[in-house]
C-alpha cells in the first residue's frame, strides 16, 4: 500500500497559525499572522474549525477486516513487529461471534545457572523427572474444560540474530519432531506461579538420555550459542483430541522454567547452607529459562489462528470484509480489526466549506474521534487503552501522524494521542489523521480514503487479550473528525 504524502502545502507560517488557533475557543477565526509570508496574503488568509462526519451522506462507514499475515520479526535485536515478547499463549476457545481461536507457544531456552563442572559432581542417575514452572493467566473461553498439552522439540532454530519474519498464523507443525516429548493436563483460572510435573513420553526419555550423555561443558553460561544450535527449543500445543471449546491462557515467560532432575550419591555430596549448618542435597536439577526479556539469545513467537467459519464474521476470511453498521470490533490475539472508509460525501462536505471552488483549503490539523460502546469501568478495562491507525495493518504501516522512533534499546515511542479517554461522559479515542486526510482530499481512490484501527505498534499490543467495541455510523455517536483548516482566497478577489 502507498504511504501517504507529507504535508508539502503547509509552510512554516501555516504551522504557526495552526498552533495559534488551538488557543482560541471560537469555531471560525480570521487572522493575518504570517500573511506576508504567503503569496497574495494580507486579508486573503483565514483559519476555521469545523466537525465533519455527522451529516447525511458524510458518515464514515466501518467494516470488519482480518489479516493472518502480520509480519513479526523474531529477533530480539530487531524489536519492530516482534511477537508477544515475554508472553506465550496456549489453548483454544470457541465463541458464537468470534469463532474458534487456537494458540500454541514456541520458545527457546538456556540453562538458568552459570553451571560449573562441580554442579554434576557425583551424579548417580540420568535426568529422571521433569517439572514445568508456569505463570498462567486465564484469557478467554471455558476454563472448566480439562485440556491436554503436548511439549514438542523444535527441529529448526528460531532466529535470534537476523530479521527472520514470522506470521501470527505461523505453522509450528512444520518445524517440530512428529512425536511429543512430554505432556500435561491443565484447567482452571490460575492466579499464581505453579509447578507441573510432566509425563515423560518415549521421545522425552530419549531427550533425557541425550542430556545425560552430553558433554556437560555445553551447559556452561559461555556456551549459549552452541547450546541453542543443539537444543533449539520447544513448542507447547494442544494434544490431538482435546476439546476445542476450552480456554486460552497467557503464560508469562520470565517466570517460566523447565527443571530436569537427577540424583546424586547420598554419601558424597553436601552443600553449605550457612556457617554452622550443613545438609545433604541428594536431588538436584538443571533449570532452563525461557524469558527473552534480557535481549540475549532466547526468543519466543506464537501461533495464533482464528477461524470465523459459521459466525457473523465469516466474510472476513480470505481478505474479505463485513459491514458493521452500529458497532465494530478491534479484537485481541491478532483477531479482527476495524477498517473505516470515508465516503465521497465526507469530502463533498469538506469542499463545501470553501466559499467558492477557487479557494484553497489546507488542513492544519485533523482529529478523529471514535467512541467506545458503554461508559463503564468494565468496558474501559476490557478495551485496548490505545489504538493505532494504519494504512496497512498486515505490514504495520502506520499513517505519518503516528510517527514512531525505534530506539537502540528496542523501546518504541508513539507521540500521538490515541489513548482511550476514560473520563466520565467521554469514553472515546482521539487520533491525529492530519496527513491522511490531506492526501485523501486530493486523491479519490478507495485505498487513499480508508484506514484500519488496530492495536498500537508495539511488540506487545497486537496480541494482547483486550477487545474494543467501537460505535459505528448508524449509532448515536458516529465517528467524527474535527478539522482546523486554512482558507486562502484566490488571486483577484
Amino acid at each position: 500500500m502507498k504511504s501517504f504524502y507529507n504535508k508539502r502545502y503547509l509552510s512554516a507560517a501555516t504551522a504557526l497559525l495552526s498552533a495559534f488557533v488551538l488557543s482560541v475557543a471560537c469555531t471560525s477565526v480570521d487572522d493575518t499572522l504570517g500573511a506576508g509570508l504567503i503569496p497574495g496574503g494580507g486579508e486573503k488568509l483565514s483559519i476555521h474549525i469545523d466537525t465533519l462526519g455527522l451529516g447525511e451522506g458524510e458518515r464514515i462507514r466501518a467494516f470488519q477486516t482480518y489479516t493472518d499475515s502480520i509480519g513479526l520479526r523474531a529477533s530480539t535485536k530487531h524489536m519492530r513487529g516482534a511477537m508477544n515478547v515475554n508472553v506465550g499463549y496456549i489453548g483454544s476457545a470457541e465463541e458464537s461471534f468470534f469463532g474458534k481461536t487456537v494458540a500454541a507457544s514456541v520458545f527457546s531456552g538456556l540453562p538458568a545457572q552459570a553451571l560449573t563442572p562441580n554442579f554434576f559432581k557425583n551424579r548417580k542417575s540420568p535426568f529422571d523427572s521433569v517439572k514445568l514452572i508456569v505463570n498462567m493467566k486465564y484469557v478467554c473461553g471455558d476454563p472448566s474444560v480439562r485440556q491436554t498439552f503436548n511439549i514438542y522439540r523444535l527441529r529448526d532454530s528460531l532466529a535470534y540474530t537476523t530479521d527472520t519474519i514470522y506470521y501470527h498464523s505461523f505453522r509450528y507443525e512444520d518445524h517440530i519432531d512428529s512425536e511429543p516429548l512430554f505432556s500435561f493436563e491443565y484447567s482452571g483460572e490460575p492466579d499464581e506461579i505453579e509447578e507441573i510435573k510432566l509425563d515423560i513420553l518415549p521421545q522425552g526419555q530419549l531427550l533425557l538420555d541425550e542430556l545425560a550423555a552430553a558433554d556437560t561443558t555445553l551447559f556452561y553460561s559461555d556456551k549459549a550459542y552452541e547450546f541453542l544450535r543443539k537444543y533449539k527449543g520447544f513448542v507447547i500445543a494442544q494434544a490431538p483430541g482435546t476439546p476445542a471449546n476450552a480456554a486460552i491462557y497467557a503464560n508469562y515467560l520470565p517466570n517460566c522454567n523447565m527443571n530436569f532432575y537427577f540424583q546424586r550419591e547420598r554419601d558424597q555430596w553436601e552443600i553449605d547452607l550457612d556457617d554452622d549448618n550443613k545438609e545433604k542435597e541428594v536431588t538436584a536439577y538443571m533449570q532452563w529459562y525461557f524469558s527473552d526479556a534480557d535481549g540475549l539469545k532466547t526468543m519466543s513467537v506464537a501461533s495464533i489462528r482464528h477461524d470465523y467459519t459459521g459466525t457473523p464474521l465469516e466474510g472476513v476470511q480470505n481478505g474479505g470484509e463485513v459491514a458493521a453498521d452500529e458497532t465494530v470490533y478491534v479484537q485481541g490475539l491478532g483477531g479482527v480489526t476495524a477498517t473505516l472508509k470515508f465516503p465521497d460525501g465526507f469530502f463533498d462536505a469538506m469542499n463545501a466549506l470553501k466559499p467558492s471552488e477557487d479557494y484553497g483549503l489546507y488542513i492544519n490539523q485533523a482529529h478523529m474521534f471514535v467512541w467506545l460502546e458503554g461508559e463503564t469501568t468494565e468496558a474501559y478495562d476490557k478495551a485496548f487503552q490505545k489504538l493505532g491507525s494504519y494504512s496497512d495493518y498486515g505490514s504495520m504501516t502506520v499513517i505519518p501522524d503516528y510517527y514512531i522512533s525505534d530506539a537502540s534499546t528496542g523501546s518504541l515511542t508513539i507521540p500521538y494521542d490515541g489513548t482511550l479517554n476514560r473520563n466520565p461522559g467521554k469514553g472515546y479515542y482521539r487520533m491525529d489523521i492530519t496527513s491522511f486526510l490531506q492526501h485523501a482530499l486530493q486523491h479519490d481512490d478507495e485505498e487513499s480514503r480508508q484506514l484500519t484501527l488496530a492495536p498500537t505498534y508495539t511488540p506487545y499490543e497486537p496480541f494482547a487479550d483486550n477487545t474494543s467495541v467501537l460505535l459505528a455510523a448508524d449509532s448515536d455517536k458516529p465517528v467524527r473528525v474535527k478539522i482546523t483548516y486554512t482558507l486562502i482566497e484566490p488571486d483577484g478577489e
